[in-house]
């Protein structure tokens, strides 16, 4: 085998590790689970309607959060697991580019087993009353990450953990001179924006 070939090799095996942990990650926890470290504040779980999927079938479905808790976090905003499925015959894994509103969760979902007439699977997520970092209402994200421009701030707000003591983040715009806009989040010392588009 080339060199070449192992890297492919090495760097196929590391993203299916990857991809299994993030699908285990999602049936490990609940939507809202209050043992991660930054749980999703005032979160509510909510239950999305049964949809039917034929033996090994793959296809891509979004959810909506509604109601008076209608704001999506996941790996947008650097949450993972914030949704949970009812069958162990599916895999889901979570489209990040495909989320383009603070309302959607989007997913890959494939049936695995064999059963004549399939299955219907059901899934539930972590919805909030507060909009998630990245998705503030003024700017959608979807550009590009990178460190702090340090332009002037506005719409600051702070999340919190309600553990002892608690973790707390930030979440923040900046306009700078040329009018471009970012969303920005802030943890621990470590600031990552987003430009808006």
């Amino acid at each position: 085998m080339t060199g070449s070939g192992r890297c492919h090799l090495v760097a196929g095996l590391m993203f299916a590790s990857a991809m299994s942990l993030t699908l285990s990650a999602a049936r490990a926890h609940t939507p809202c689970d209050p043992t991660l470290m930054l749980p999703v504040p005032d979160c509510e779980i909510q239950t999305m309607a049964p949809v039917h999927y034929d033996s090994w079938a793959t296809s891509g479905w979004a959810y909506y959060c509604t109601g008076d808790h209608p704001y999506y976090w996941g790996i947008g905003s650097y949450y993972l697991a914030n949704f949970t499925w009812d069958s162990d015959c599916f895999s889901v894994a979570e489209n990040y580019y495909g989320e383009t509103t603070p309302f959607k969760f989007d997913a890959t979902i494939t049936n695995w087993c064999i059963n004549p007439g399939g299955q219907d699977i059901v899934v539930s997520l972590g919805c909030s009353d507060k909009p998630p970092p990245g998705f503030l209402p003024s700017c959608p994200g979807g550009g590009e990450f990178g460190p702090d421009p340090g332009c002037p701030q506005s719409n600051v707000s702070t999340y919190c953990t309600h553990t002892v003591p608690a973790i707390c983040f930030l979440t923040f715009f900046e306009t700078c001179s040329n009018n471009v806009e970012y969303s920005c989040y802030a943890d621990n010392g470590l600031t990552q924006c987003q430009t808006c588009q």
